[in-house]
């Protein structure tokens, strides 16, 4: 009987022990399951392992993206600012946190400098994730002030920046540049001509690329002096990703003495490493959005970007869902220091029968002499003739709702819901748009969400929608319009989450790898029971056999 018991019990504690360790890995988990995505100071995004420039400040405010690969919990982040000449350092950290399987979150960090720190330049950011068991993911940045963080008032330094040249191509200040790059280049040269206005001593230049998502690239150059009226030449590079879309971008060329004086200088840039030399810069549509049995007029304004004019270019609009184009054909584009744009309208009749809807606006410019070509994409909402009758009247305001419900696919791209809105009073109004997405959407409107619209004028506002939420099914997000901070209306719109491809495998395959857990600790369980049970059998079929033996036997 004591064996017996002897047995379950060391069958439970065997279970026991089985469950316990399997909770404790999910439940605790460790710091390399967590990515640091993005590091932003002072609202600036940091590369990696580069130097990273910022403008003169006190205090460093960091915004850190994370995502969980496994479970973790009980994990902190923390950052450690380090002056490369002195060893100082400050830091801060968060409270312990649990983050899910593949959950993102944004953690803020602050760190005041201290007095000795503040006439400091150079500094190396250490980003950390520890776990509870002491473990770290951590990222490194290289910091440069600015003239030195905290340092009060800067001036203008008397130095002229004569030229700057990327590429070889002189650039405009405050303009937009067009640079054409070889595919695979990673790397751009940078050349700055400068001329002293008076002797400058310990001066270093700093360049920084600013791409349109918020990263940087940048580089600097070693101290150097230059007298009275001298003139030099200094020669940066700026590192690139491999590969990536023709973009906007923005150039800031800053000379920086000992003192912290300055003189810096701004250049737009449309960077492609596409060899077609062609680059549409942009595309508008007259309306905003367009109506079934009506014409929608698209501007495209495009530019040679190359060397030498070409002949034999055509120039096409399409709505390819439609089978709906029109196209022109350009005899001859000349490039006029790169800074011209030539502007063409196209026409496209919106057929009767189409129905409400968010479709894709294709504009393409291509060679007669080859396949190259350039193309951008935009989507256009298209109101069918049956809902273009739909309003919503609140006082003197008119709010034309074309559209209150429509399919969004959850892998970020977007849709359209337009707002027309007419002011039927007397007077010019000023009205807000304000956006909820419920958790669940991302949303951005076409324009300011403060606008004012003048006595019987209409005003279209296109509301961007877009999710990665795995919520499916009906969603609803509020639109709440406002004037003089009185609420005149809350309109809910749905969208119908629909999984995209992949987000469906990508479940299955989380829930085949809960069913083979749970089959693998069925099996070791079954296993033990089985094992143990055996064993008291066993042992009890002998205690049996022992007893009449005993009994059997004579005393005398």
């Amino acid at each position: 009987m004591n064996k017996k018991i002897f047995g379950l019990t060391a069958f439970l504690l065997v279970l026991v022990s089985l469950f316990s360790a399997i909770g404790y890995a999910d439940v605790f988990g460790n710091a390399g399951d967590v990515s640091i995505d993005r590091v932003k100071a002072n609202g600036k995004v940091l590369a990696e392992g580069r130097t990273n420039f910022l403008e003169d400040e006190d205090e460093i405010d960091l915004q850190i993206s994370l995502t969980a690969t496994e479970d973790v919990s009980n994990i902190h982040v923390e950052a450690i600012l380090t002056d490369l000449k002195t060893g100082n350092t400050v830091a801060d950290s968060t409270g312990t946190f649990t983050l899910k399987t593949n959950q993102s979150t944004l953690v803020a960090l602050n760190m005041k400098l201290i007095d000795v720190l503040k006439r400091q330049k150079d500094f190396r950011l250490e980003v950390r994730v520890v776990d509870v068991k002491g473990g770290t993911e951590q990222k490194s940045y290289g910091i440069k002030f600015t003239g030195g963080a905290g340092g009060g008032a800067r001036e203008e330094l008397d130095i002229s920046i004569d030229s700057v040249e990327l590429e070889g191509d002189a650039l405009a200040e405050n303009e937009n540049n067009f640079v054409v790059i070889d595919k695979g280049e990673k790397k751009l040269n940078l050349k700055v001509r400068l001329t002293a206005l008076e002797n400058v001593e310990d001066a270093h230049i700093d360049a920084v690329l600013a791409f349109e998502n918020g990263d940087v690239v940048a580089d600097a150059t070693t101290t150097f002096d230059i007298a009275d009226g001298e003139n030099a030449v200094k020669e940066l590079e700026l590192s690139l990703p491999v590969k990536f879309e023709q973009s906007n971008f923005r150039l800031k060329v800053k000379v920086v003495d000992a003192e912290g004086d300055s003189e810096e200088k701004l250049y737009g840039l449309k960077i492609s490493q596409k060899k077609f030399p062609f680059v549409i810069s942009s595309i508008s549509l007259t309306p905003d959005n367009a109506e079934a049995g009506k014409n929608l007029i698209a501007r495209l304004s495009f530019k040679n970007s190359g060397v030498v004019p070409l002949e034999g270019i055509n120039a096409k609009v399409s709505i390819p869902e439609l089978g709906i184009s029109s196209t022109k054909f350009v005899d001859q584009i000349k490039n006029s220091n790169k800074l011209s744009e030539i502007r063409e309208d196209f026409i496209l009749k919106i057929l009767d029968n189409t129905p409400t809807g968010t479709y894709t606006l294709k504009s393409e410019i291509s060679s007669q002499f080859g396949s190259d070509s350039e193309v951008k994409e935009l989507p256009v909402f298209i109101l069918g003739k049956s809902e273009q009758s739909m309003q919503i009247v609140n006082d003197k305001l008119v709010i034309n709702i074309p559209i209150v419900n429509q399919d969004i696919y959850n892998d970020g791209s977007e849709v359209i819901y337009p707002f027309i809105l007419t002011n039927e009073g007397p007077d010019a109004n000023s009205y807000t748009l304000l956006l909820d997405g419920a958790n669940w959407a991302d949303l951005r409107l076409s324009e300011s969400n403060a606008f004012v619209i003048k006595p019987k004028e209409s005003k279209t506002i296109n509301i961007f929608a877009s999710t990665n939420a795995n919520a499916i099914g009906e969603q609803i997000f509020l639109v709440t319009i406002k004037s003089n901070d009185k609420i005149l209306k809350q309109v809910p719109l749905k969208g119908n989450v629909i999984a995209a491809k992949g987000m469906s495998i990508a479940k299955l395959k989380n829930i085949l790898e809960i069913v083979l857990i749970g089959i693998a600790i069925f099996l070791v369980a079954m296993g033990l029971f089985f094992g143990i049970k055996k064993y008291i059998e066993s042992n009890g079929s002998e205690e049996e056999s022992e007893m009449p033996s005993m009994e059997s036997e004579s005393y005398y």
